[in-house]
């Protein structure tokens, strides 16, 4: 009896150690599985940041002639996986959503830059820069939190309402200061509205605008160099027949114009 008990003992260490070296095996086998399941996701990581990155540096290469703020909060967009935001805000001369500059150039902006990165909205007033403030209508294009205000200041409605070039500038200063008080981040361009054929009064004070532009380190989006000489029977082409709104050729100028300086070659 004591034989066949420790021949059963014998019998049961076999068994144990040939399911041991056996167990031990099969993890042997699948430990290199399971390393390289975590290489390959590691790398996999690492290539779609990689391309992300890439991504990121195409199109930031394209912001080249933007100012160095408005650079800045758009990387910082990009890294966050949020679109950045440009507002045209102005009279009605820079166009509707469907008719005048606005259309091409926000059309041209997803397109490169691409509706994951930029969103692209329009504010337009018939209105003075006085008439909007005390309406208080700079609290609703701060409410549009934009990154990038490109502002046509109603120039040539203050033209036409005989609002100063001086009250002007200083409706300039308060509509931006009230805004970048809501979002200090906001950035701002300056342009102008259209050229007039033979104007007395405007041209002077377009180029109070620019002046005021520079003085201020503001980028100013002189469109102006791009139309024709303005005293010339030319820049009648340019403009509807009534002169209350560019022409299909004044809006191409126009919007190339912008196009042209926001999406760098």
């Amino acid at each position: 009896m004591k034989n066949f008990f420790t021949f059963l003992l014998g019998v049961a260490c076999v068994a144990v150690l040939f399911f041991g070296h056996s167990y031990w095996n099969e993890r042997i086998k699948a430990a290199p599985e399971s390393t390289s399941n975590v290489s390959d996701n590691k790398h996999k990581a690492s290539t779609t940041t990689a391309e992300n990155a890439a991504q990121d540096e195409d199109v930031l290469a394209y912001t080249t002639n933007w100012p160095t703020s408005a650079i800045d909060r758009f990387k910082q967009t990009l890294s966050k996986k949020q679109p950045f935001k440009i507002l045209f805000v102005g009279s009605p001369a820079i166009g509707s959503d469907t008719a005048g500059t606005y259309p091409t150039v926000k059309e041209k902006l997803l397109e490169t830059f691409g509706e994951n990165n930029i969103q692209v909205g329009l504010k337009t007033f018939k209105s003075t820069s006085t008439q909007l403030i005390k309406s208080n209508k700079q609290d609703e294009i701060a409410a549009e939190e934009a990154d990038l205000i490109i502002l046509e200041p109603f120039i040539l409605e203050n033209n036409a309402g005989l609002v100063s070039v001086v009250q002007t500038l200083n409706d300039i200063s308060k509509i931006m200061e009230d805004i970048k008080a809501k979002k200090p981040e906001t950035t701002f361009m300056l342009q102008p509205s259209y050229p007039v054929y033979k104007g007395k009064f405007y041209p002077n004070q377009v180029a109070e605008l620019k002046k005021f532009a520079e003085q201020n380190q503001i980028t100013y989006l002189d469109h102006w160099s791009a139309w024709p000489d303005t005293n010339t029977e030319e820049i009648k082409e340019y403009l509807q027949p009534d002169k209350n709104a560019p022409s299909d050729k004044g809006n191409q100028v126009w919007s190339d114009f912008i196009l042209e300086f926001l999406i760098s070659k």
